[in-house]
């Protein structure tokens, strides 16, 4: 991979990893535009996952390291016998546990199914840009919720959770539909993005993971160094931006704009398929 593919691929990863416009649909257009190997595609991708996981452990690192504490003080109240899920930290924590519970289940399912080879075809990326699009619209005109840590019901987290798990499909936003997942379920603005991103962790971590075993069971692809560390730098710069501006956005309901941006997007992704736009 040219070092300028690379850069190319860590801006939209970083970008769109966190901007609800969907990574894995964009990467699917992008791949399919410069007949990328598919070996170097997935080798790639599992670097570009690390670095945007980097950059979401650097901007909630204070989150991160409560609910470690939360998690640590909770593992010495059960030894007791006296557990205690009342503190926020500990409400959040057993929240992500939940939310993350359905992407577990479907990203099993998936692998034991082997459906990997859909989730590269671009017409599905394609119509799903276009239902993200209509998340985007539909966000926008939720009512403002109340609720946080302290008061969230977990089945809001559960909610969200599956939404995100859908979302393993191309051109389905993750962090698009846990916020719309969030906000459906009653939580305040602010916490619904904090929420999507903290359970991403465990969902880019553990499409890492998978990817990762395919990539040393397959090979890398005979990328470069250099290719490598420019995406990865890419990657993780333009995540950071991209979480910045996406927390700025949700206190405004500006997110129609990304719904116009994903319409546009998915009618590209269609011209790309039919080769109605070559390389």
């Amino acid at each position: 991979m040219e070092l300028t593919r690379a850069l190319i691929a860590g801006a939209i990863q970083g970008f769109t990893e966190f901007l609800p416009i969907s990574s894995s649909g964009h990467l699917a257009v992008y791949y399919h535009l410069t007949g990328e190997a598919e070996n170097a595609g997935l080798s790639f991708s599992v670097l570009l996952h690390c670095a945007t996981l980097l950059a979401v452990a650097v901007v909630f690192r204070k989150d991160i390291y409560a609910l470690v504490r939360a998690f640590f003080s909770i593992i010495k109240d059960v030894v007791k016998g006296k557990p205690d899920f009342e503190p926020p930290e500990r409400r959040l924590l057993l929240m992500l546990i939940i939310g993350t519970v359905p992407a577990v289940i479907v990203g099993a399912g998936v692998k034991i199914l082997h459906l990997d080879d859909y989730f590269t075809n671009i017409y599905i990326a394609a119509s799903l840009l276009a239902v993200t699009a209509v998340l985007m619209f539909l966000t926008d005109r939720l009512k403002e919720g109340a609720d946080t840590a302290s008061t969230a019901p977990y089945k809001t987290a559960l909610l969200a959770g599956a939404l995100q798990s859908a979302a393993i499909l191309p051109g389905l936003s993750r962090s698009g539909a846990t916020i719309f997942g969030g906000r459906l379920g009653g939580l305040t603005k602010e916490f619904a993005v904090k929420f999507a991103f903290l359970l991403s962790i465990p969902a880019i971590l553990g499409a890492a993971v998978i990817e990762g075993a395919s990539v040393v069971k397959n090979g890398f692809g005979g990328m470069e160094p250099a290719a490598w560390a420019v995406g990865f730098v890419t990657a993780f710069v333009c995540g950071m931006l991209s979480i910045g501006a996406i927390k700025s956005i949700a206190k405004h309901n500006r997110f129609f704009v990304f719904g116009i941006y994903c319409l546009l997007a998915s009618a590209f992704a269609f011209a790309v398929g039919l080769g109605l736009i070559a390389s």
